[in-house]
């Protein structure tokens, strides 16, 4: 049977773990950087084993793509929506990622950011899938601004339609974490970008 969004058991082995070193795999080497013979390594798994539970390599990438939206990006939007203000869930969104960048798994950029570097052109069904993600990152930070335009937390003009400039800079922050800038350096972004928006008695 193939993975479809199900975490289970196939075969004697778990397919949420299988999974999850794939996606490390892919994160750590790209698409075309890991063969098939790599991801079987990796997670301790037959050919057979893994066309079975997975389908084909592409099919398996997809699959650790879902995973990592539902794990990784979903961890991190949900700082946005479970603050207590609609600025300070920017901020704390904004400071989780720049801790990941330095500190995490983040350093190597991001799966969907390095993922849509490699497969914009070439794979447009791959490529709605990306912007799906992105889409839905740019809901909660309008979200978040609407929020924080109502509680008078934001310079006059700012407000939900930002969110695709914010968008744009957590990718540009996602690019410039693979040449491991340092943590003022990516701070610095964030908190440019962030005073842009906020009122000056917003500013933190």
């Amino acid at each position: 049977m193939n993975y479809n969004g199900r975490v289970g058991r196939v075969r004697g082995f778990d397919v949420g773990e299988a999974l999850d070193v794939a996606l490390e795999l892919f994160w750590q080497r790209g698409y075309d950087g890991t063969s098939v013979q790599a991801l079987c390594r990796a997670m301790d798994l037959q050919p057979g084993s893994v066309y079975a539970a997975f389908g084909s390599k592409r099919d398996l990438f997809v699959a650790a793509l879902r995973r990592y939206t539902e794990t990784v990006s979903a961890e991190a939007v949900d700082r946005i929506n479970g603050a207590t203000s609609g600025l300070q869930g920017l901020r704390d969104y904004f400071g989780h990622l720049v801790d990941a960048m330095v500190d995490g798994k983040r350093a190597r950029g991001c799966l969907i950011t390095n993922s849509l570097v490699e497969f914009a052109v070439r794979d447009p069904e791959l490529a709605g899938l990306f912007q799906l993600h992105l889409a839905r990152l740019q809901t909660s930070f309008a979200a978040a601004l609407a929020r924080a335009r109502a509680d008078g937390e934001l310079r006059p003009g700012a407000g939900p339609e930002s969110a695709g400039m914010l968008v744009a800079v957590v990718q540009g922050m996602n690019v410039m974490a693979k040449g491991r800038p340092g943590r003022q350096a990516l701070q610095d972004v964030a908190d440019a970008t962030l005073a842009g928006l906020a009122a000056p008695a917003a500013q933190a």
